[in-house]
């Protein structure tokens, strides 16, 4: 009996990162699929474009599983343009190869919410980049009904350790590691759920290698949601080692600032459909994944404390 044969594809990015490392732990010799040869030890780099069909028919030949974890530049224009083009590619090599396709995908396909969001929210998409999502889930459900095997692992905002496209990461980690003061999005006392990044890779190398995940989806292990406020003073405390003051320094961007900001930032400009996250509760529930695989989720404070060791160095370069 031979070995399964896993295939990162995006295997660069932070969360392909995490994937071929939990894969490794896992004791399995996985293909990284990059736009440039991925330094992670244990892996078996291959460069190839998925955006070219040949080369995605390259990468997943004689894949058992492929994670499809890549990421594209924050635009709701290229998303529109790129993602149906990739999905397309990844979706028919895994129909002639029998692979089982595991999809990382997020929450903007909810749209604005009412409650904690659990794998039984509508899509009820409420901006651009949530429309690619969706039409992205219709043609994954498309290509599970042609025969492919298909699970889909959704995440909260991502934070962790080199998580440099996270706003957490950016506006707060970053800035505590380098003594500077934090800077959360329009309301600081709403609860907002983070998934933090080894979790999500550990968790979808259990949706690629466990029978009982096989064709669902599932919300990845995130730990209770915390409000902004209280996000910014656990990075404190961590940083300091002891308890802050109690006037941690924060800084809130306001919808006003915000707008002015998208005059000359395309990334304020294409975070500005997206702010019903941060001004209401953004509560993600991953009740059934822990239940299911008796897993827990990372608590924040070990998050943060990891995050903020690997962001110190990098800062201190910086500065």
């Amino acid at each position: 009996m031979t070995a399964a044969t896993h295939v990162v594809l995006g295997g660069n990015g932070v969360v392909g990162r995490e994937t071929l490392r939990a894969l490794v732990a896992a004791g399995h010799t996985p293909t990284s699929v990059g736009r440039h040869p991925t330094r992670v030890d244990g892996v078996v780099p291959l460069v190839a474009d998925l955006l070219d069909h040949d080369d995605v028919h390259r990468a997943l030949r004689g894949a058992d599983v492929a994670y499809l974890v890549a990421g594209l530049p924050y635009s709701s224009r290229v998303w529109a343009r790129q993602w149906p083009v990739i999905l397309d590619n990844v979706a028919a090599v895994a129909a002639e190869q029998g692979t089982h396709l595991v999809y990382l995908d997020n929450v903007y396909a909810y749209g604005p919410v009412d409650g904690p969001m659990t794998e039984d929210t509508p899509v009820r998409p409420g901006s651009r980049k949530g429309r690619v999502r969706a039409a992205a889930l219709d043609l994954l459900a498309r290509a599970a009904a042609r025969g492919v095997d298909v699970t889909i692992g959704r995440s909260a905002d991502f934070y962790g350790p080199g998580a440099t496209t996270s706003v957490f990461n950016g506006f707060v980690l970053d800035k505590v590691a380098a003594g500077r003061r934090s800077t959360w999005l329009y309301d600081a006392d709403q609860p907002h759920s983070l998934t933090y990044t080894p979790d999500i890779g550990r968790a979808l190398t259990v949706l690629g290698t466990d029978d009982r995940a096989r064709g669902r989806t599932w919300h990845l292990p995130t730990a209770p949601a915390l409000t902004g406020r209280q996000y910014v003073r656990t990075a404190v405390d961590v940083a300091a080692g002891t308890t802050a003051p109690a006037d941690v320094p924060l800084g809130v961007m306001s919808s006003t600032t915000m707008r002015i900001g998208a005059l000359f930032s395309t990334a304020a400009r294409e975070t500005l459909e997206l702010s019903y996250q941060y001004r209401a509760p953004y509560v993600f529930d991953s009740t059934a994944y822990e239940t299911t695989f008796g897993v827990s989720p990372t608590p924040v404070v070990d998050g943060i404390t990891a995050s903020l060791t690997a962001a110190r160095p990098r800062t201190a370069s910086l500065s």
